[in-house]
Order: structure tokens, then C-alpha cells, then sequence
């Protein structure tokens, strides 16, 4: 199993603050049948100052560190990369990174609302040959008042990743609903921890695996578990057309 989005580097963002806790998160991940993390730090994020950040030799240390270990755990490195408008040229640049060298790059929008520009800045990631990954949607308050948005999206060739503590709901019960919908919905096709400790913001691997094998069926979760070894491997993801989800007359997502 593969967790193509977590926060695993010590002393980078609000992830661990220390490589003791982030051996611990190590360890947490491996005994839930984690076999490989593509490490993300926050990138280009207000709040966190990761610009001097060389994720590729921290990734690197910290897996000498899990194999001294003995925590069999194969890291790759990669960002999470908060939208701005010269994300192409930072691409293209080496400023910013795929997921582990991959066409797929993992853009987090605010959490309140979904920039103007990004349908053209997708555009223009799609042009030069990558595959724009929006993380958390389900978490987004105007994917949440406006699936539209997302729809559009994902039928222009994007990906959108939902995360484990949505589905088991640590955020809520309207932020899970929201992500079974938009997986189920084909608008979501990639599920991450976006593990950020061994506390509540961790990994929930083995919790979710049995929530949303009995939601949506044995075979889904195979074909998320699929997708996210296909981006590593950076070969192409096929999806299904999404369907733009409804509500009933009680408010509520219909299944």
C-alpha cells in the first residue's frame, strides 16, 4: 500500500518536530500495511517557510534513519504545493516537485474557496504534461456548496485525492459524506493520510480500509490502492466519467 500524500519529514512544516516522532509515525504507517510514502511537505504555503527546503536530501536522510531501523519503508520525495500562478514555471524549474518524479502534481487550494485562475493554470500544467492531483477536496467549502467545480475539473483530466480521517470521520460527519459522494461520484480517485502525527492526524490506514470496503465494495478500494501505485510508477491512471452528485429533498447527498 502506497501513501502518495503525508507529512512525514521532521522539523519542516506541522508535521513531526523530531525524527524520534517521525519514527514513530514510521512505524505506525508500516503496521497498517503502508509499504512506501511519498513524503510532502507543504510548498509555496503562507504559513510555512519550506522554500530553502531540499526534500529530495531530507527524504534521502530520513530513510537511512527508518532503515537503521529496521522499519521497512520506502520514501519518495514530492510537495504539496499550495496554488499560485507560477507553478508551471516553478515545475519546470526544479523550485517545485511531483509526486516521486512523476507527471502528478499535488496542488491544495485554500481551504474556503477555489482561485479564479486555476482552471487556466491547470490548463497549463496539462500542456507541458502533468497531471494536476487536488488534495482534499472534501475539505474545500466551495467544492462542498459547488460539486460543479470539481466536475469540471476532473472531466478536464484532473485528479482529485480524498483523505483517510475524512472517510473515517475526524473531520465531521458532512466532510465524510462529502468524500464517500465525491468517490463515489467518480470526482475523487486517489485516497492519502495526509498523516501529519502519530495523534489524531495520522494515518487511520486500517480503519479505512474496512469503512470503505463495506461503503463501496471490495473492488473500489483495489482500484484506489491500483492508482496510487500507478503514480508512483508515473504510468497513466484510467478513471471513469464523473457524474455530478445530488441531493434528495432532506438535504442530503443521494448514494
Amino acid at each position: 500500500m502506497i501513501d502518495i500524500h503525508c507529512h512525514l519529514l521532521p522539523a519542516v512544516d506541522d508535521g513531526p518536530e523530531t525524527v524520534e516522532q517521525a519514527i514513530e509515525m514510521a512505524k505506525r504507517a508500516a503496521s497498517e500495511g503502508v509499504t512506501a510514502i511519498v513524503v510532502t511537505p507543504h510548498a509555496f504555503h503562507p504559513q510555512f517557510e519550506t522554500g530553502e527546503l531540499n526534500v529530495q536530501h531530507a527524504a534521502s536522510t530520513l530513510q537511512t534513519i527508518l532503515h537503521k531501523e529496521g522499519i521497512s519503508l520506502d520514501l519518495y520525495p514530492g510537495q504539496e504545493i499550495r496554488i499560485f500562478g507560477d507553478l508551471v514555471e516553478a515545475l519546470e524549474k526544479g523550485e517545485a516537485l511531483s509526486l516521486a518524479g512523476s507527471r502528478y502534481v499535488l496542488v491544495e487550494f485554500p481551504s474556503d474557496s477555489v482561485p479564479a485562475y486555476a482552471e487556466q493554470l491547470f490548463f497549463g500544467l496539462q500542456t507541458e504534461g502533468y497531471t494536476p492531483v487536488i488534495a482534499h477536496p472534501e475539505r474545500n467549502k466551495e467544492f462542498a456548496t459547488n460539486p460543479k467545480r470539481l466536475m469540471d475539473f476532473v472531466s478536464s483530466g484532473a485528479l482529485s485525492q480524498i483523505t483517510t480521517s475524512s472517510l473515517t470521520g475526524e473531520f465531521g460527519q458532512n466532510v465524510q459524506e462529502l468524500a464517500f459522494t465525491f468517490l463515489r461520484n467518480g470526482l475523487s480517485h486517489l485516497i492519502a493520510s495526509d498523516a501529519h502525527s502519530t495523534g489524531r492526524r495520522t494515518f487511520y490506514w486500517t480503519d479505512v480500509e474496512a469503512v470503505v470496503t463495506k461503503e463501496l465494495g471490495q473492488d473500489k478500494w483495489e482500484t484506489y490502492m491500483t492508482n496510487a501505485e500507478a503514480i508512483v510508477k508515473d504510468e497513466f491512471i484510467f478513471i471513469d466519467p464523473p457524474v455530478l452528485p445530488i441531493k434528495n429533498w432532506r438535504g442530503k447527498w443521494k448514494k
